[in-house]
């Protein structure tokens, strides 16, 4: 087995936990959002000067919060019972069933079963790009989606490490975490285009009483909102990046804890590394995904860790080797498949000092 069960069993509630913590920053955050936002309107549309401004927007802020904090709960909401359907309209995946595919269906039944775990739904994007990620928050909508061109492309023990992968995800409560996370920073993503999509329609005009009683503080507390709502958004950002780097390192473990086959996990991500780009998908999907090459700005954004890093810690703590060769991809008879509730132990390894726990 790659780690103690109580080693990684911890390092995934303190990963929790922690992401429980960075999730508890966002409603502050959305109230020095719309403190901002407050700011900008007594900019707009008041004679003011800029300290007034800032006081003025201070105490409306306890008045007008509840009214933030509803709005917010109700787009929490809507995208908490609806995401998968949002996700799948957007990355146009389709329910496949076991007979339309019984080869991956088999496995993540099996996998499933074999952890005491519901088996997710599973679903197919037809694109060559090879890819793999786990959407849902309740144990009902947990759904597992692979790429055609993974499927195509990868010998059965590795498309079983990639679910397998997958469904750690799952197991370990973070891809919950993550979409909550995504829900959030779509509402101070939504919140900040609008601002900026009419920051120029805004009339400025102003009479000469105006100008002479201080409309000339409008601009600065204009910027000043601009500001605190692009500063909110970033951190918000920053927050949702930092809990998704770690937990494909988890994963990983997960998958060779599932499957006591890291080579079959190496050798996986060998074939997916260069082939991984899903171009016309979201970017809240691509960070829920197996690997998502983009980096951003200087790796400030960066979502996975590179591939390399990946299969260095997999042979380090795992014992897996690189350069095994990828067996014929088997289509062996689906009964056998079925009856297959555990997957058979390929190889055990040693405890060795891990990463994860």
């Amino acid at each position: 087995m790659l780690i103690e069960a109580t080693g990684l069993r911890t390092h995934i509630w303190n990963n929790n936990l922690r992401s429980v913590l960075l999730l508890g920053f966002f409603p502050v955050l959305l109230l020095v959002l719309f403190y901002g936002l407050l700011i900008g309107f007594a900019g707009v549309t008041g004679s003011t000067t800029v300290e007034e401004g800032l006081t003025l927007a201070a105490r409306q802020l306890p008045t007008t919060a509840p009214y933030a904090l509803g709005g917010a709960a109700a787009w929490f909401g809507v995208a908490f019972f609806g995401h998968n359907a949002m996700i799948n309209a957007a990355t146009r995946a389709k329910s496949v069933t076991q007979s339309q595919e019984p080869r991956a269906y088999n496995m993540l039944e099996n996998l499933s079963i074999s952890r005491g775990l519901q088996t997710p739904k599973l679903y197919v994007m037809e694109t060559p790009a090879m890819n793999a990620f786990a959407s849902g928050i309740r144990k009902d909508n947990y759904q597992v989606t692979l790429t055609r061109g993974l499927m195509n492309a990868l010998d059965d023990e590795e498309l079983e490490a990639v679910i397998a992968h997958e469904l750690s995800h799952i197991r370990h409560k973070d891809v919950r975490m993550l979409i909550i996370a995504v829900i959030f920073v779509g509402i101070f993503a939504f919140v900040g285009e609008m601002i900026f999509r009419n920051m120029f329609r805004i009339n400025y005009a102003r009479s000469d009483h105006h100008r002479r009683s201080g409309g000339g503080n409008a601009g600065v507390l204009i910027v000043v909102a601009f500001a605190i709502v692009a500063l909110t958004y970033v951190i918000a950002l920053l927050i949702r990046f930092t809990m998704s780097r770690k937990r494909e390192y988890m994963a990983d473990a997960g998958a060779v804890e599932l499957t006591k086959n890291p080579d079959a996990m190496i050798r996986a991500l060998q074939k997916i590394s260069g082939h991984a780009e899903m171009a016309s998908v979201p970017d809240e999907v691509r960070e829920m995904a197996l690997y998502n090459p983009r980096t951003g700005i200087a790796g400030l954004f960066t979502t996975h860790p590179p591939i390399e890093k990946r299969i260095e810690a997999l042979v380090k703590y795992a014992g897996g080797r690189v350069g095994t060769a990828s067996r014929p991809r088997s289509r062996m008879a689906d009964a056998h498949a079925a009856n297959r509730v555990d997957p058979a132990p390929r190889r055990t390894f040693g405890r060795k000092p891990s990463p994860w726990g």
